[in-house]
């Protein structure tokens, strides 16, 4: 089957943040609707599987929890739905904080938009407005991000970003 579509499921609204920069404002990978679930803590319902044909479904997610057994029951449904036509999995390593780290000019990632703390980056993140020309201003480089393998428990998890990076 041929891939017509591209679904992202990200963690959450963090994530679609980035993945809409990476896709509009820098041309970084390949377009699609993304869906916010958390694929590692959380099973892919028959309901958000009904809209899909002939699609390519993309799973992001954290390798910093320690468990991979719903990962692999997601892995095994898309499998079993005859509307996928592709699964590609991209293992954040170990988050999506330390993807912004290693692709960017940045020590930490409040750096990237002068966050107070931590705990603040995120919702700075969601709320950032033109989330693409900070990216450029911090040389994001897209063959830095979602480069890495993931360790255990994830290490037999391959990371295919290059199936969806332009």
């Amino acid at each position: 089957m041929k891939v017509k579509y591209i679904q992202y499921f990200v963690e959450g609204e963090d994530e679609e943040k980035v993945i809409d920069a990476l896709k509009t404002g820098l041309r970084a990978i390949r377009s699609g609707k993304t869906q916010k679930i958390n694929v590692v803590q959380n099973k892919i319902k028959n309901a958000r599987l009904v809209a899909l044909r002939h699609t390519m479904a993309v799973l992001v997610f954290d390798t910093d929890t320690g468990n991979v057994d719903i990962l692999n029951e997601n892995i095994a449904i898309l499998k079993s739905c005859s509307a996928v036509s592709k699964i590609v999995t991209i293992p954040q390593v170990p988050n999506l904080e330390g993807e912004l780290v290693r692709s960017c000019d940045i020590k930490s990632p409040e750096e990237l938009l002068r966050s107070k703390s931590r705990n603040s980056f995120k919702s700075d993140l969601i709320r950032a407005s033109n989330l693409a020309s900070t990216l450029r201003n911090h040389q994001f480089d897209i063959e830095k991000f979602w480069s890495e393998a993931p360790a255990s428990p994830f290490q037999n998890i391959e990371n295919q970003a290059n199936e969806v990076k332009l």
